[in-house]
């Protein structure tokens, strides 16, 4: 018992990819040098925080207390906090989802910001939760994703500076472009890696994954869920720190750690520190998926969804 009390607190002991952490243990975890080759795989890189329609003031917290009377009950014990985080399901998918956080329940719900209603939910009490993984999210060796999405991004500079910005700057009486940029180098069809943190809750035992279950693209009951920041942590001001705190999965696992400590009494987990794998080898269709944002609701020109 003492021994899970120990591995529990390591949480305070390792700094946190995201967020704020203190500058001597992030560059620990991702030594500055290592960024300009090694670009985030985000499907919200460039994208105008105003397209989220969570970005409207007040709704996400009206979502909760909506959440709170519709899908929450006296079983699942008073609410400790709330988050809207991005959720990467096992086939790679990203999605945007509210995520409450009781004294007995870990609550996901799938949340429509367009007709504000809750559409489905998920509850894994605490107790049969047995592991909990905190680290960077990473793809295997021999994946082939990163190497499509950096040649995917790299395409896509080379259309920007060929045809769309010279087409802006004449028509729309844009200034020229003064970067000094090589929209054919190297560098811009380089693999790009997630570079970011997040947290997988699991509650399998130990137990792998079923092989019909893992090979099931349909498949829900997936013993285990993934959580990393929500896009709009990048888009909120230091001085908002309520409303970072609100997408930043390092303020979420701190308060998971909280809550699995009030509960060691009566049940073990294990906290591992270590990457989280993606198994995604070849998976055109999440490429796709994320680089589209169409896990998130949004504007997108004359439709939103």
């Amino acid at each position: 018992m003492k021994q899970e009390q120990e591995k529990l607190s390591d949480l305070d002991s390792d700094g946190l990819m995201n967020g704020n952490p203190p500058a001597e243990k992030h560059s620990k975890l991702m030594p500055s040098a290592d960024r300009p080759k090694s670009l985030a795989l985000i499907p919200w890189s460039g994208n105008c925080p105003t397209d989220f329609f969570s970005y409207r003031d007040g709704l996400v917290s009206s979502a909760v207390e909506e959440c709170r009377a519709e899908v929450m009950n006296e079983e699942d014990g008073a609410l400790l906090g709330a988050w809207l985080l991005t959720e990467i399901s096992f086939w790679d998918n990203e999605k945007e989802r509210l995520v409450l956080l009781t004294t007995k329940s870990l609550i996901t719900v799938k949340y429509d910001f367009i007709t504000l209603r809750p559409l489905e939910n998920k509850k894994v009490p605490l107790e049969l939760i047995d592991t909990v993984i905190i680290g960077e999210l990473s793809y295997p060796p021999i994946s082939i994703i990163p190497h499509l999405d950096g040649l995917a991004s790299g395409v896509t500079n080379v259309v920007k500076g060929c045809l769309v910005r010279p087409l802006q700057e004449r028509w729309a009486g844009m200034p020229p472009c003064t970067a000094a940029s090589n929209t054919f180098a190297f560098d811009n069809f380089h693999p790009r890696s997630r570079n970011m943190s997040g947290v997988r809750v699991m509650w399998n035992q130990g137990k792998p994954l079923a092989f019909v279950k893992k090979w099931n693209p349909f498949e829900k009951e997936i013993p285990f869920c993934t959580f990393t920041s929500h896009p709009l942590l990048w888009h909120a001001g230091a001085e908002e720190a309520d409303e970072k705190k609100l997408y930043n999965v390092d303020d979420f696992t701190i308060s998971l750690k909280d809550a699995l400590e009030r509960k060691i009494k009566t049940f073990q987990c294990s906290v591992q520190h270590k990457s989280i794998l993606l198994e995604n080898y070849v998976g055109l269709s999440s490429l796709i998926h994320n680089k589209n944002s169409l896990g998130f609701f949004k504007v997108r020109g004359k439709f939103s969804f």
